[in-house]
């Protein structure tokens, strides 16, 4: 699920990523999709979206044309099709391997394709607002005070959930694999920071409990084999828990 996480390190990779002019074919993609936006034609633009369409988190990614018509108003509201519809040439960079962006990464395109939506509608951060309500009713009561959830996960052993605290710091929560939130969790770590790693997305977040440090790998780019989440515990420089994990819708 896309996250503040995600949508600031786009920010962070643009300052440092270099743009390059659009090449004939990559100026047809734009136009084709400013002529859509124009249009403004609901299920051409589903069609030309590349699915899933990830949203912030804990909104549900959209998973095809048929969701994508019933939410697309809400993702794209009247301010975001009036700003792909009005967008020129010049507001479309060429990033590289990461597709093309409009402005400073509001939305991405690659192959014709929309990639990305990183903007936020006012109906859609109410819809946030409500999801989070709901999950802080489902969890412990330890648990229900927090800013923003992160993403959930399962390994072998375990289940974790991560949130974002009012504070800027990260909350880790663990319980055994076959509980459920609602229970007490067995380990809550809190003071948790995120560190990015490379310029794909990919970053971790650490923990400390006395000796030992908890870090959780997440895993936005890579290979098909590599795995979501990887979730490691050392002791004094040991390893001595190293756990591959499965997202959570």
């Amino acid at each position: 699920m896309i996250n503040k996480i995600t949508l600031t390190f786009v920010m962070a990779i643009i300052s440092s990523a270099s743009a390059f002019a659009l090449t004939d074919a990559e100026q047809k993609q734009v136009d084709h999709l400013v002529m859509l936006f124009k249009q403004n034609h609901p299920q051409k633009i589903a069609l030309s979206i590349q699915y899933p369409l990830q949203r912030e988190a804990p909104i549900p990614a959209i998973q095809n044309t048929a969701e994508m018509e019933k939410r697309f108003n809400q993702v794209f509201d009247a301010q975001l099709k009036q700003d792909i519809a009005n967008s020129q040439l010049s507001q479309w960079s060429s990033m590289g391997w990461r597709g093309l962006m409009l402005d400073n990464g509001k939305v991405w395109l690659d192959g014709g394709k929309i990639t990305a939506v990183n903007y936020s509608s006012k109906a859609e951060q109410q819809y946030k607002q409500n999801l989070i309500a709901q999950q802080k009713q489902q969890l412990h009561p330890s648990l229900q005070k927090f800013k923003a959830p992160v993403f959930s996960f399962n390994t072998q052993s375990f289940m974790v959930r991560i949130d974002e605290l009012n504070n800027g710091q990260y909350r880790y929560a663990a319980w055994k694999a076959n509980q459920k939130q609602a229970a007490k969790p067995s380990l809550i770590l809190n003071q948790g920071s995120v560190t990015f790693d490379g310029s794909g997305g990919n970053h971790y977040y650490t923990f400390k409990s006395g000796s030992n440090i908890y870090t959780v790998e997440r895993i936005v780019m890579g290979e098909n084999t590599v795995p979501e989440v990887i979730l490691r515990v050392k002791q004094r420089n040991k390893i001595i828990l190293n756990q591959t994990g499965k997202l959570m819708n």
